[in-house]
């Protein structure tokens, strides 16, 4: 996994685990991040359900990427781990799907979120580009590539972030691909659903 030690100020979205949770109901906390390329889950549209084991998380459903993401710690301790035939990964970010998704906001208070931003992965034995997900939830207002832009679907429990978190960080991402690896596809932040119910 080739790497790059560069940190940067991002928002409530890009937590560590420890204050993940607070920080992406606040949406005001900024904390570092680091950039590697490599194997990790992809979570930002991704359906999640009650964690079959119980516990305060829920489950869900990410897609396992390669190439260049941002997330929290560094990058050797963000490579998949294979014991006893599990695979292991984390869940971090990138616009990867910005260019077939659009930007879904559940505005209701009391919805409630995935925030899979740092989260441990277990990936497919049957599909290597399937991971499950545990990650904690929040209750807020919150922005999701998933949804497919319905607003019935607030009702069900997506990985997300704060929209102000979604905001920044999508566009952070994006420009900081562009001035460091240039040549390395990557997409523009997301349009929003331009739905009028809320």
């Amino acid at each position: 996994m080739k790497a790059i030690a560069i940190a940067a100020l991002v928002t409530a979205a890009v937590l560590a685990a420890g204050t993940r949770g607070q920080a992406a109901a606040n949406g005001d906390i900024t904390r570092q991040a680091v950039f590697c390329e490599g194997t990790y889950a992809l979570c930002i549209r991704a359906l999640c359900t009650p964690d079959p084991s119980g516990g305060s998380t829920v489950e869900c459903a990410c897609v396992v990427e390669q190439g260049w993401s941002m997330g929290p710690g560094n990058c050797a301790s963000r490579r998949p781990v294979t014991k006893d035939g599990v695979t292991t990964i984390v869940s971090t970010y990138s616009n990867a799907f910005n260019n077939v998704d659009k930007t879904l906001t559940c505005a209701n208070k009391d919805t409630k979120w995935a925030d899979c931003y740092g989260a441990p992965c277990v990936v497919d034995s049957h599909d290597p580009k399937a991971a499950a997900c545990k990650c904690p939830t929040q209750t807020g207002r919150m922005s999701t590539l998933g949804g497919s832009c319905d607003h019935d679907n607030c009702s069900k429990i997506w990985s997300a972030a704060t929209p102000a978190a979604q905001h920044i960080v999508s566009r952070y991402f994006y420009r900081y691909m562009k001035k460091h690896h240039p040549k390395y596809p990557t997409n523009p932040p997301a349009p929003a659903c331009f739905n009028k119910r809320t």
